[in-house]
């Protein structure tokens, strides 16, 4: 099927104002000692800090990460997972996971993850 899809990033998105109509696939590397990139940063302290109410939301998350890193491997997805789950949204499907220092490229693992996902989606609607 075909979907009608927005991207941005979320360093331009409002946190306390995402659309809960839409479908929220969020995209998040991990940087660091387990933190989110940069560009991540104020949508992810505006989420802890502002704690909007976003029920009704749902979204899915995938992460890139690398294995290497160890404890800290794909925490970054992981935290902006367990952030908008205690603003009441709802995650749709499992956290996907990216191994940057496996021999797949990432839309290898993105593309059947999103699909699945999708059909998660289309059968609840």
């Amino acid at each position: 099927g075909s979907h009608d899809v927005t991207v941005t990033d979320m360093d331009d998105a409002d946190a306390a104002a995402l659309d809960k109509d839409a479908f929220h696939v969020m995209v998040c590397s991990t940087f660091g000692t387990g933190e989110l990139p940069s560009t991540a940063e104020a949508f992810f302290d505006k989420l802890q800090s502002a704690k909007p109410d976003l029920s009704g939301l749902r979204f899915a998350v995938f992460g890139l990460g690398d294995r290497t890193f160890g404890e800290t491997f794909n925490q970054g997805s992981e935290n902006l997972m367990n952030e908008l789950i205690a603003c009441k949204a709802t995650l749709v499907g499992e956290r996907g996971l990216y191994d940057a220092s496996g021999s797949d490229m990432p839309e290898d693992i993105a593309v059947p993850w999103l699909e699945d996902i999708l059909e998660k989606v289309s059968a609840d609607a």
